[in-house]
């Protein structure tokens, strides 16, 4: 008897329910909200981690040459006096 093969179903869950950016940006489900909120702290403490190193870089040498300071932060008229 030959059995007859039944097409895969793809349920609909809230990975796939929409596609793009904005249907990720604008959810309200509380699934994504949480995926979206570890993804932007995941990012943001690699970006705190590379800060960290480029201040142990600078303080690696008396000198102090790897950042440079800029107008806005060798002189400030807020802490002038």
């Amino acid at each position: 008897m030959a059995t007859a093969a039944l097409p895969a179903v793809e349920h609909e869950h809230y990975l796939n329910k929409e596609y793009g950016i904005r249907s990720w940006l604008l959810t309200t489900d509380h699934k994504r909200i949480a995926l979206l909120y570890l993804v932007s702290i995941t990012f943001f403490f690699f970006i705190g981690g590379l800060f960290a190193l480029l201040i142990r870089l600078e303080l690696l040498t008396p000198a102090g040459d790897l950042v440079r300071p800029t107008p806005t932060t060798s002189c400030s008229p807020c802490t002038a006096r």
